[in-house]
């Protein structure tokens, strides 16, 4: 079973201004989001943190990921276990809304690359609402 962890908002204020600080200096990254427990929660068991790339093939992002999240740990002393690194180029538009909508946007270094991108996912949902829906009341035949 996972530990639960809790900070204060001071803290993690701290944490979040230490990722951004090691984030944004990183040429490679476009733009950079905190989400999940960590910024939703009194209490978390990790820290979310999702990335885009200018460039990156889908084959690499696993080294990358993990390239990040050691970097982090070492440099904030936190636990590689508790830093969850998430290139997000290839996420399914499911999750970058959630991201979107519920994370905290660390830094973007193109403004208008990440509002495009914003706008495509939000149109996405919104053209599989009804879906989702007419799915939803099949399932619970209704």
């Amino acid at each position: 079973m996972n530990r639960l962890f809790n900070l204060n908002k001071k803290e993690k204020d701290k944490i979040i201004d230490e990722i951004k600080s090691i984030l944004i200096i990183d040429d490679n990254i476009e733009f950079s989001y905190i989400f999940g427990s960590f910024i939703q929660d009194n209490f978390f068991r990790d820290i979310d943190i999702g990335i885009y790339l200018k460039n990156i093939n889908e084959n690499e992002v696993f080294n990358y990921e993990f390239k990040i999240s050691n970097e982090i740990s070492l440099k904030c002393k936190i636990d590689i276990e508790l830093i969850d690194v998430r290139v997000l180029n290839f996420a399914p538009f499911p999750f970058l809304l959630n991201v979107f909508k519920d994370g905290i946007l660390l830094f973007t270094k193109d403004e208008e690359f990440l509002t495009d991108l914003i706008e495509e996912t939000s149109l996405y949902a919104v053209s599989n609402e009804h879906i989702s829906y007419q799915s939803l009341k099949e399932l619970l035949d209704i």
